[in-house]
Order: C-alpha cells, then structure tokens, then sequence
C-alpha cells in the first residue's frame, strides 16, 4: 500500500512547477532522478508511526528499542608455550620476582673500615662539645669504644656530621637503593645530662 503512495508522490513532485528543473532534459535531471530512485527504498523501509495514536510510555518504548548493534568479541584461547624462552608480551623489566617485596632494597655497604669511618650513626654516642677558635668540635665515642673529635662535615660509615649546636648535632644518614636513589633523613643527638 506504500509503494503506490510514495511512487505517485514522486510522479506528482515531478509535475510540480517549482521543481521544473527536473523536466529539463541532460545530465543534471539524470542525476536527480537516479537520487530520488534511491532514497525511496529508505522511504519505503522506515516505519509510519502516527503520533498520538498509541500512547505508550517513552521509557518502555526506548527499552524495547535498544539493543546491542554487533556481539561481543570471543577471543580463541591461544595458550603460550614457552619451551625455556622468555615470553615475548611480557615487559622483563616490570616483571616482580618472587619472594621479594615491591620497594627498593637498600644496597649492602660491605665491611665498614676502622676508626669512626666505620662506625654508623647509632653506634656513634655523642659525649661532649667542644668551642675552639676555628669553629665548634663534636666529641663522639665510637664503636670501638675509642673516642674521636669530629668537624661539620665528617663522614660516618653510613652518613655525615651536618652541624654542630650548643647541646646537640644533627647527623645525616644517607642510604642508597638498588634503584640509585638516595634517601636522607636528619639525626639529631643530645649531650646527655646528668
């Protein structure tokens, strides 16, 4: 019952005054015609609603409406066999080996050497402060029970003197990652009063 409808829709804005372009004759009115031909197909496959005719609700109505255009991607299951190589998709070095936590470890310093070059910072005990005419003196005891006057500046087994004060120093222990960073953080060690 639409095909006829359309067909003389088409046949009547054919005869239509205002479109007299497409009665001329040559390229152009093929071009038209051969485009009118091929939207009346669509024409003819959209639905006719009549508005107002069913009143349904338009929540049910875009429910009923929407469905999933293409499928959802099956993937084959495609096994990696690696026979001793390493797998190829993998980042080696992102991959966390076992048994190892995920922060950096610190790196082994080796055997400390004697004297306070060797003597970490909590194995420093600080016993006095000295004020001379070039600056101020610490006086540490050592791990080997000896005792040794540090300046600012002086490096410990596992960091250095930072500054003197009147009653106490600030130490800085250094300890360096597998990574190559250095973290820092300050040490602050008092006279002990009596």
């Amino acid at each position: 019952m639409t095909v006829p409808i359309v067909s003389r829709a088409v046949a009547r804005s054919l005869k239509n005054p205002a479109l007299s372009f497409l009665n001329r004759s040559g390229s152009a009115n093929r071009g038209v015609k051969q485009l009118l031909w091929a939207l009346l197909p669509m024409l003819l496959y959209c639905p006719m609603t009549v508005s107002g005719a069913n009143n349904t609700s338009p929540a049910s109505s875009i429910a009923q409406t929407k469905k999933p255009l293409e499928s959802p991607i099956k993937y084959a299951n495609v096994v990696y066999r690696s026979e001793n190589r390493r797998d190829p998709f993998i980042n080696p070095l992102l991959v966390i080996k076992r048994g190892k936590p995920l922060e950096d470890e610190e790196i082994s310093r080796g055997l400390p050497p004697p004297g306070i070059a060797g003597t970490y910072i909590a194995q420093a005990t600080l016993q006095g402060i000295a004020t001379r005419d070039t600056g101020k003196v610490a006086v540490f005891r050592g791990a080997d029970s000896r005792a040794y006057f540090l300046r600012k500046g002086d490096k410990l087994f596992d960091g250095y003197l930072k500054d003197i004060h009147d009653d106490s120093v600030t130490l800085v222990r250094e300890t360096k990652l597998r990574s190559g960073k250095i973290l820092t953080q300050d040490v602050t060690k008092r006279l002990r009063t009596p």
